[in-house]
Formats: C-alpha cells, sequence, structure tokens
C-alpha cells in the first residue's frame, strides 16, 4: 500500500536533479563521517565530534575557546557542550576555566595535544584516501568554494 501525502508530494515537486544532488551530499557526508568516527573510536577512543572540538582549541588563539562558541563551532547544544567537555576533561584532554556564572572558557592540555599528535596525520590521511583523493585539483577547489558559498549565505540569511 503506497501512502502518498503531502511530504511525498513536497518532495517530488523539488527538481529532480537538486534531490539527486542533496541526497549524495547528504550520504557522502554521512558516510564519511561515519568511517572517520570509527576509526577514532577504535584507536583513540574518541569520537568524530570530540576530535573536531579539540581541533578547533589547537587552532584557537592559546588553545582557549568560550564554551558557548566552541559548542557553535561543533554543532552542539551547551548542554552537549557540558557533557563533551565533562568527558574529555575526565581524559584530561582539556581543563574548563568559569569566569562568571555564564563565561567559562575551554583550554587543550598538553595532553589534549599528545592525542592530537597522535590523531592528526591517521586521521587526514584518512580523510586524503575517502574524500580528496577521488576529486581532482580542479574539484578540490571548487568544493571548497560551493562550501564557503553556502556558510557565507547560512551567514547573511536574516
Amino acid at each position: 500500500m503506497s501512502n502518498s501525502g503531502p511530504a511525498q508530494s513536497t518532495w517530488e515537486a523539488f527538481p529532480e536533479t537538486d534531490r539527486f544532488s542533496w541526497l549524495a551530499f547528504r550520504k557522502a557526508a554521512v558516510e564519511l563521517i561515519a568511517v572517520l568516527d570509527a576509526d577514532l573510536q577504535e584507536h583513540l577512543q574518541i569520537g568524530f565530534t570530540d576530535f573536531d572540538a579539540l581541533v578547533r582549541l589547537l587552532n584557537a588563539p592559546d588553545h582557549t575557546m568560550r564554551m558557548a562558541d566552541l559548542a557553535r563551532a561543533v554543532s552542539r547544544s551547551p548542554s552537549a557542550m557540558t557533557r563533551m567537555v565533562s568527558r574529555l576533561e575526565t581524559r584530561q584532554l582539556v581543563t574548563r576555566s568559569r569566569h562568571s556564572p555564564t563565561e567559562v572558557t575551554v583550554i587543550l592540555t598538553a595532553a589534549g595535544h599528545t592525542v592530537l599528535d597522535e590523531a592528526t596525520p591517521r586521521h587526514l590521511a584518512l580523510v586524503e584516501q575517502l574524500f580528496w583523493s577521488p576529486l581532482t585539483a580542479d574539484e578540490r577547489t571548487q568544493i571548497g568554494s560551493l562550501c564557503q558559498r553556502l556558510i557565507q549565505a547560512r551567514c547573511d540569511a536574516p
């Protein structure tokens, strides 16, 4: 029995090439992140988002970020970020510093640097193998430009 309701007709009204492109993008992103996450979990017992947060801290001035900024950077709610930082703190990969009831900073520790020193070459080799190697140099540049345009459009939106 086929249940063809408003959702299906709305979806089917979307141009076929746009549907294909959107679904292909989603599938590629989900599958790539799943493989990267599984590799990080297996070899370092950290998840992809944990690694992402540690890399953001590595690249931040003084390896420090406000908790709210870090949450936005890794697309996590404040409560999810608090749980993540607690896990990372338990492993001594980060420390927290409270400056006021609402102002908390997260700092990458020496142990966090060590984990990143171990993880980064392996992670980037896997990114190269799974993401970049199938693409030409022009396609690599183009995908970066397209993603930047999408980010900018979101920033410009009201």
